[in-house]
């Protein structure tokens, strides 16, 4: 997956593209003032990037904006969006309802669960006159500065020392920055959620995007922020989010608005026998050679696999899984009330394990696999 551009770098172009915009003595917040800010700031993206032209997707977008909207602050504001032709997975708001989303995050967002997400957010960040805000604090930063750091923002050519004194000298020191952050953007976590559920969509998408802005955040070797350090980490904004998720009543299954790899059935072998091995996410669950009828191996396996995968995209969890007796007697391993598969005699002797024991081990094998699923979207 692409590098996502997160917000640290997408509200400072909202800001910068602010600074830059508007004359530093024009301070009102009539819809005209938010009008000239947004159409100037347009301008200076648009020479910035090129416009990726993909019509289906950018309606797409213009749908999921105009499904929103009726929830939010502004439900008169009509949104523009533009995609943008960057290999960097980005997206941002300016003021006057403009939206732009770049052709790598389209390539990387994994349902509309988490592009309605993106977008809900963005939206947010305009509803509450974010950018138009942060402006009022830094009203007398020079043309000149905001010039120059606009430029190293978008297009991270600016000159380095240059870069780094304009950044520390004329932003962090007066604290143009220094609450927006924990005001603004918890904020806009808290409103673009509310949207979310009001319009239909599932909030659990913005969720499993921000966790992937975690991940990488904690993948990243340089852990220096620049301006954005008091900007607050991601795994305190999945917090809060979920705090929030969990008090709507919302189901947090991240399966449905993620890709993830289903149960399959590999060939194998065991003590030199040619065997099916069931495996999950690469834990290997089971390994058997025998079905209830002795010529229908493969059709037990596709079962267990069709079973299993339904019940992982209904967001079941290890701890739901456990073990109990089927009608005939035998052993097996249960979630939600229904049984996953059954461990037989024959499956034991394979391993040579008693029944009680290889049903255990399957168990346990499940609950491993959920676990390294966890891990492996932390880290």
């Amino acid at each position: 997956m692409r590098r996502f551009c997160n917000h640290k770098t997408l509200l400072g172009a909202t800001l910068l593209l602010t600074l830059v915009a508007v004359p530093a003595a024009a301070r009102e917040w009539s819809e005209e003032y938010e009008k000239k800010v947004g159409d100037r700031a347009v301008e200076a993206v648009l020479e910035e990037y090129e416009v990726y032209e993909d019509e289906e997707a950018k309606q797409h977008i213009e749908q999921i904006a105009a499904r929103l909207t009726p929830h939010t602050q502004r439900p008169e504001l009509k949104y523009t969006v533009y995609l943008l032709d960057s290999e960097e997975a980005n997206a941002f708001t300016v003021p006057g309802g403009h939206v732009f989303v770049t052709k790598a995050l389209l390539e990387d967002i994994e349902s509309e669960a988490q592009l309605a997400g993106i977008i809900a957010h963005e939206m947010a960040h305009n509803c509450t006159y974010d950018s138009l805000d942060q402006l009022k604090r830094a009203q007398d930063m020079s043309l000149a500065t905001a010039a120059a750091v606009l430029v190293a923002v978008l297009t991270g050519r600016g000159d380095e020392a240059t870069y780094g004194a304009l950044v520390m000298g004329e932003l962090v020191t007066r604290g143009v920055l220094s609450t927006y952050s924990i005001e603004i953007e918890s904020r806009a976590d808290r409103n673009s959620a509310h949207y979310l559920i009001e319009a239909g969509y599932n909030p659990v998408g913005l969720l499993t995007f921000m966790e992937e802005l975690a991940r990488e955040e904690r993948q990243s070797r340089n852990p220096n922020l620049g301006i954005f350090q008091t900007h607050p980490l991601s795994r305190k904004r999945i917090a809060d989010l979920i705090d929030l998720l969990n008090e709507a009543g919302v189901d947090i299954n991240r399966r449905a608005v993620t890709k993830w790899d289903p149960p399959v059935v590999e060939a194998g072998q065991v003590n030199d026998r040619p065997v099916q091995i069931l495996k999950l996410w690469g834990q290997r669950l089971l390994a058997f050679d025998y079905g209830p009828d002795p010529t229908d191996v493969e059709s037990r396996g596709q079962h267990i696999v069709e079973v299993l995968t339904r019940l992982l995209r209904e967001g079941v969890d290890a701890y739901e899984f456990g073990l109990t007796r089927d009608d005939e007697g035998h052993t097996a391993v249960v979630a939600r009330g229904e049984i996953v598969l059954t461990v037989y005699r024959e499956d034991a002797d394979l391993v040579g394990k008693s029944i009680g024991d290889a049903a255990i081990e399957v168990t346990q094998n499940i609950r491993r696999a959920l676990f390294k699923e966890r891990i492996d979207r932390l880290y």
